[in-house]
């Protein structure tokens, strides 16, 4: 079966001004078909690249409106908004200043047309254009913006692609900073594929595991997976995603680790034993919940995921009582920024004070009286040279110090 994408433009905002353009070429890849239950999804990958610059700091993305043209024959009208269409930040989208502070604000937009959607996405720091990753310049290996899953609703073939003819002036839609037209070319030859969704799109899932259980559990501030299978056919691994879960509501589901880059996730191809596997995640936050999801894939690439599992990791308390609760701070070590996180339970004053490893005060951060909330309060190290730091947190005469080790 061939599979393909649905295509993409994008509307950019540069962080720098460009003197010397290249083109900006739109890429799709990586285009699957995936069911989950009775579901069948289409998924693929939105990217871009720029050639005919030998500097890929010429054009760093700052904002753009991604549109995508689909048939909605298969996918039905207007679905931007609904759980039929799902999305993920992917390669430099995924970029953060420090964990939990992304270096871009990320949209849905409503439905452009019955048959064409948009995201946004957008620069939070745009002044500050060293912390922003460079487009890639290797058409072999281009930036990823977005991981795409639509829901399909009938089986058939149609097409994709860019819909130059019904946006306005699709030849200049790229801007620098200063709001001024991109000069140089961008390439839409790419922008057209055929899709062909193979029936019935509902009905029994692929099968290549027959999965026991599947159990998550928090261990002293990282986070054990295990499940076993009772048989497997045709199977080549596994792949773990990961999500943040704020209340009832499920963050992006990002991929942190896969079969085809860690050997302990493969699977045992065709068997009727049963096999256990383990999987330890350690870039996990205290404090924070996540919800993790379980796909196999067999050999013809068709995958199947299980049903999200949570877990909510313990948070180590540095200094609390009553009135307040100040949790250790993170990443240790970090660069460029690190988060203080607390809870003020009754109104308080606050001291928090950073000194070199020689004792001389090189900031304050807080000295202020906080009122009844939850606080993540950003510290910012662009300034600061490599080397150990003293935190020091003084509320309600109660005083803790922190080593902070800054590397660069």
């Amino acid at each position: 079966m061939k599979r393909t994408l649905i295509l993409f433009a994008v509307m950019i905002t540069g962080l720098m001004a460009v003197t010397t353009p290249g083109v900006v070429h739109f890429v799709y890849d990586n285009g699957v078909v995936t069911t989950s239950g009775e579901d069948t999804f289409f998924e693929f990958d939105i990217m871009a690249y720029i050639s005919g610059t030998g500097n890929a700091d010429d054009l760093l993305f700052g904002s753009a409106n991604v549109y995508v043209e689909y048939d909605n024959e298969l996918f039905g009208s207007a679905i931007a908004g609904s759980n039929n269409l799902s999305f993920e930040r992917s390669g430099i989208l995924t970029s953060e200043l420090v964990e939990g502070f992304p270096l871009y604000d990320v949209y849905e937009t409503a439905n452009t047309f019955p048959d064409v959607f948009a995201f946004t996405f957008e620069a939070k720091y745009p002044t500050n254009a060293s912390l922003y990753p460079s487009v890639s310049t290797d058409p072999e290996n281009p930036s990823g913006l977005f991981h795409v899953k639509m829901k399909a609703r009938a089986a058939g073939s149609g097409d994709v692609n860019y819909p130059y003819t019904r946006i306005s002036n699709p030849d200049n839609t790229l801007y620098t900073l200063a709001n001024k037209n991109y000069e140089g070319p961008l390439d839409y030859s790419e922008a057209f594929e055929d899709v062909y969704i193979e029936g019935p799109v509902n009905g029994e899932p692929y099968t290549s595991i027959e999965l026991d259980y599947f159990n998550v559990a928090d261990k002293g501030g990282k986070v054990r997976l295990k499940w076993r299978t009772q048989s497997e056919t045709e199977n080549q691994g596994f792949i773990i995603k990961r999500a943040l879960v704020l209340g009832d509501m499920f963050g992006a589901f990002e991929e942190i680790d896969s079969y085809m880059t860690n050997e302990d996730l493969l699977g045992a191809g065709t068997t009727s034993k049963k096999t256990d596997y383990l999987y330890w995640d350690r870039e996990v936050k205290p404090g924070a919940t996540y919800a993790y999801v379980l796909q196999d894939v067999d050999l013809s690439g068709h995958i199947r995921e299980c049903e999200p599992v949570i877990v909510h990791v313990k948070e180590s308390k540095v200094i609390s009582n009553d009135n307040f609760v100040f949790s250790a701070s993170y990443p240790n070590p970090f660069n460029p920024a690190f988060v203080i996180p607390f809870e003020i339970y009754k109104s308080t004053a606050v001291d928090i004070r950073l000194y070199d490893i020689s004792g001389h005060l090189v900031k304050t951060i807080a000295n202020t009286e906080f009122a009844t909330g939850t606080y993540n309060l950003l510290v910012e190290g662009t300034d600061l040279s490599s080397g150990v730091y003293l935190l020091k947190i003084q509320v309600d005469n109660v005083v803790n110090t922190q080593k902070m080790l800054l590397v660069k």
